[in-house]
């Protein structure tokens, strides 16, 4: 894989987003439970490249199909 931005193939691969205790998990939310709605969130992961410091990908790992959380409809 090569950056997009700067052509470096230097790229550090699977890097998991933090959290902090302030704010709980950060990641995607979705809700789950068919009876009580809970928004739960799955672990996010990114490619960086060492050079510029560009994210090159961002993904998760694991099931995709969720029923994902998109903020309150209006």
């Amino acid at each position: 894989m090569k950056c997009p931005f700067c052509g470096s193939e230097r790229i550090e691969k699977g890097i998991a987003w933090g959290e902090t205790a302030e704010i709980g998990n950060i990641g995607l939310q979705y809700v789950s439970g068919k009876l009580l709605k809970v928004v739960g969130t799955t672990e996010v992961y990114s490619d960086l490249c060492l050079d510029c410091g560009t994210i090159v990908r961002t993904y998760i790992k694991g099931d995709t199909d969720k029923q994902w959380y998109h903020g309150q409809e209006e």
